[in-house]
């Protein structure tokens, strides 16, 4: 019996035994609520430096990476304050803000599924050309507030809700091992982010790490302090790799050249990768030549690069290699024979 024939006599007879049972209505089942992503602190959150917050601002990249991940439309409830200190941020509303919209969503029983806190870098601000008692102090109070607003943020949301924090990167770029000096400073209020978040169990980005050497791409600075459109992408990539939501690497496929001998000098490299969430980089390795990157068609949803085999000694290993934004990485190799034989 074919499989149309199969399925239609199954319906028959399930329609039969139905005939004799007596009509009840069927509730529509409701669908499930939207989980929801909280982003709370300062102007870094609120997405100011972006030229559209409410499109790239990192809270809402890394919530458009979630809806990705899961399949499903993910709500971004964003609260943070340009401007906001930890201590404005313990005394102030925000923090009452927060315990009203988990309420919320609590009683509409949907899910929190990330909670973005940047906070201390107007600490460090206020504290710009200080002298340093007065610097030392702020960082005395800090090492005081940034614990307690940790403490507070997980008393809101629960112990179990993904919570990740970020430090803050130095402007100066300068050497953090040099006392009193502005980097030093800096880092000696990571050290307080990254104790707290240990302790109150929170992922943690070390953006002073990250952005260190990218200032001047990464930020509008010297004019402004904060993250240009690409500094924004690369806070959101950074925090979705500490969620650890994305746990599967992208699928390389090489489809041309095919294994064997070239049919001429110049080829196309010709690469499907696919991915859960989405492929952010695709490179060539062959030899040991710099990787080449390849160039993504959208219509064609295929990524290709031309390459010289005369760069290659005899039969060659071609590697393709694909990141994803979590970081994980997928391969697929072919070996090939130059056109001609041995260059």
């Amino acid at each position: 019996m074919s499989r149309d024939r199969w399925t239609t006599a199954l319906a028959s007879l399930a329609l039969a035994a139905l005939a004799g049972l007596p009509f009840v209505a069927i509730r529509p089942v409701s669908a499930a609520p939207e989980p929801v992503c909280l982003a709370l602190g300062d102007s870094i959150s609120a997405g100011v430096g972006t030229t559209l917050p409410r499109k790239r601002a990192f809270p809402r990249l890394v919530c458009d990476l979630l809806a990705q991940a899961t399949g499903r439309s993910t709500r971004l409830v964003d609260l943070a304050v340009p401007g906001e200190t930890t201590r404005s941020f313990l005394q102030g509303d925000q923090l009452a803000r927060l315990r009203d919209e988990v309420t919320r969503i609590r009683s509409q029983q949907a899910e929190i599924r990330a909670v973005m806190l940047s906070l201390g870098g107007n600490d460090l601000l206020e504290l710009t050309d200080a002298p340093p008692e007065e610097r030392q102090a702020g960082l005395d109070r800090f090492r005081q507030d940034y614990p307690a607003a940790l403490a507070a943020l997980r008393e809101a949301v629960g112990r179990e809700t993904p919570v990740v924090v970020t430090t803050v990167y130095d402007l100066s770029e300068g050497d953090p091992s040099a006392e009193r000096t502005d980097a030093w400073w800096v880092a000696q209020f990571n050290a307080v982010i990254r104790e707290a978040a240990s302790q109150h169990g929170t992922g943690i980005v070390d953006l002073e790490a990250a952005f260190r050497g990218h200032i001047a791409e990464w930020t509008w600075y010297p004019g402004d302090v904060h993250p240009t459109n690409e500094g924004h992408e690369q806070i959101a990539r950074l925090v979705w790799q500490a969620l650890a939501i994305d746990t599967e690497a992208p699928s390389v496929q090489i489809e041309r050249p095919q294994a064997g001998t070239l049919p001429r000098r110049f080829v196309t490299v010709r690469v499907r990768a696919t991915d859960n969430v989405g492929v952010e980089r695709v490179e060539l390795l062959a030899g040991d030549r710099p990787p080449i990157e390849l160039r993504y068609l959208p219509e064609q949803q295929v990524w290709i690069a031309l390459w010289d085999s005369a760069s290659a000694t005899g039969q060659a290993t071609l590697t393709v290699r694909a990141s994803d934004f979590a970081g994980h990485v997928g391969e697929s190799r072919i070996t090939v024979t130059p056109f001609g034989g041995t260059p």
